[in-house]
């Protein structure tokens, strides 16, 4: 396993995490039992993953993570949660439910502590009242040490070309530790502002869903890449794949890990084959001829899945 630092932390993360959120949520969608879930964790421990990422929005992931994890020294990974400022009517604007948001994480996590508490899914109109009104009470509780570190996710589907996570960098540069956000071989959009932004600011990426959906679904990939003009459909790709579905998947992780100021790029996967296979295609690279054709393809991709 590679590793490499979030942002000026000092803290060396895995260059593969795993995430118990998309499609499968630790296996809640895909009927994993708790003793799976052990065993999942446990392989990706083994094979060096030091990060887990999570949220109270995971249903109950939060638990099962925490449930997985045990017996395993706690200095010996790291966690990442978020609490969602968005509620049904509208924004919660009430301060203390920040407090109760990770209070209740350390509970579910059963932990005293996360690495790094994050707001979930900022939008690019909320960030001037929400994460402003916000801080203070993020920065009392990283001082309770009840957080090391402060972060701000992305809503793909809202903000594909992720001008939330800029303004934050641009605005707030010492209080964000890191950002999540997707970039991958079909939103290539941070290549052009947010790389830049999280050098400068000493800013730790990690890097959501770079192979979800569309790499994943044939049908999802023809759909995109006709409306890119690209004839060739779910077809578009397999210059790179072979026309193989688990190599292009491979590719994408390859891709998703290039630039070297992601610090991370996150797994969801429920299948401890697929965890293997994946932290597998990072350990090598794309060739610089793949590198250079899929940039030059795709440079202006902002897929919102």
């Amino acid at each position: 396993m590679k590793y490499r630092k979030l942002g000026n932390t000092g803290v060396d993360v895995s260059l593969l995490s795993y995430g118990t959120g998309g499609p499968s949520k630790f296996g809640q969608v895909t009927g994993l039992d708790n003793r799976d879930r052990a065993k999942l964790i446990d392989r990706a421990i083994e094979l060096g993953v030091n990060m887990f990422d999570t949220a109270e929005a995971y249903g109950e992931s939060e638990e099962m993570l925490g449930g997985a994890l045990k017996g395993h020294k706690r200095n010996s990974y790291l966690i990442s949660t978020k609490w969602t400022y968005k509620s049904d009517d509208g924004v919660v604007t009430d301060k203390s439910e920040i407090t109760r948001s990770l209070e209740q994480s350390l509970r579910r996590l059963n932990t005293d502590y996360v690495d790094i508490f994050q707001i979930h899914g900022m939008l690019p109109d909320h960030y001037d009242d929400m994460a402003e009104g916000y801080i203070d009470v993020m920065q009392r509780l990283q001082q309770q040490g009840k957080t090391r570190f402060l972060g701000i996710t992305q809503m793909l589907t809202i903000d594909p070309q992720n001008e939330a996570m800029c303004m934050g960098m641009k605005k707030h540069p010492a209080i964000w530790d890191s950002v999540m956000f997707k970039y991958g071989i079909m939103n290539q959009w941070p290549s052009k502002y947010s790389f830049a932004l999280a050098a400068s600011s000493n800013t730790g990426i990690l890097n959501m869903a770079p192979i979800r959906l569309t790499l994943t679904k044939p049908e999802k990939l023809k759909q995109r890449m006709n409306e890119w003009g690209d004839n060739a459909g779910e077809h578009a790709l397999d210059w790179l794949s072979y026309g193989n579905p688990a190599e292009l998947i491979r590719k994408g992780y390859q891709f998703a890990a290039a630039p070297p100021e992601v610090t991370t790029v996150i797994t969801g996967t429920a299948n401890i084959k697929h965890l293997e296979d994946n932290i597998s295609a990072i350990d090598s690279t794309l060739s610089a001829d793949e590198l250079r054709m899929l940039k030059s393809l795709y440079k202006d991709s902002a897929s919102p899945d």
